[in-house]
């Protein structure tokens, strides 16, 4: 890392190029020989393992695991679990030569939580979403859910080819608008979580929200007539 105190003029070019030279190569070690940090506070649920080994499956190795010299893991505890369910022997690692203690356990924090502080720019994500959809990418590789594609709106064009309906017919589809306010939202937004299922090929309505809140009210229907 370069470092520049204030006022300090920028380093000259030998300098930078030295400074790039003396960045960690990477190496290749026996899977075995890494072991996750007992403290790590980051958890990886079974189902997230399986979806980075998908990826890896996918793309690769494309990012190396961080260690220390004596094997513990700094960054990289979900793909050194998917690499073990993939059954790797060796995987590529940049060790973390000369680091002190402290430096080691701080950055296993930053390293899952700088991350979380960063914004989607939802619109940006919308087209890249949209033209992967389109070209029948598996979109369960980038991680993202049917749920954030509803909300996004990618993948709902099924909903406009509907067939042509004689003059005076309405559409089976309808459109609600709903305002929540404080805690309603947050409280609508678990049930229809917890009522979501998997699509049904058999059902025209294609939005995973819209079938869960047609449950939510029938079962209050059912309960209250």
């Amino acid at each position: 890392m370069l470092n520049l105190a204030p006022g300090h003029k920028p380093p000259f070019r030998q300098q930078i190029i030295d400074a790039l030279a003396s960045k960690p190569a990477v190496e290749t070690w026996p899977i075995e020989r890494l072991r996750p940090y007992e403290r790590n506070s980051r958890r990886h649920s079974a189902e997230q393992i399986e979806q980075i080994a998908a990826s890896i499956r996918q793309w690769g190795w494309t990012m190396p695991i961080l260690a220390a010299d004596d094997g513990m893991v700094l960054a990289g505890h979900g793909r050194l679990a998917a690499g073990k369910l993939l059954g790797f022997i060796e995987v590529p690692v940049i060790v973390a030569r000369g680091w002190t203690d402290q430096q080691k356990r701080a950055y296993v924090i930053a390293d899952n939580r700088l991350p979380d502080a960063s914004d989607w720019d939802d619109e940006m994500l919308r087209l890249e979403l949209a033209d992967l959809v389109e070209g029948g990418f598996e979109i369960s590789l980038t991680g993202i859910t049917e749920d954030e594609l509803s909300r996004l709106s990618v993948g709902v064009g099924e909903l406009e080819q509907m067939p042509e309906l004689p003059d005076g017919d309405r559409s089976p589809f309808r459109d609600m608008t709903f305002v929540l306010y404080g805690d309603q939202f947050g409280i609508v937004e678990r049930a229809i979580a917890k009522a979501t299922k998997p699509r049904d090929p058999d059902n025209p309505n294609r939005s995973p929200q819209g079938n869960a809140l047609a449950t939510i009210c029938a079962e209050y229907l059912g309960r209250v007539s």
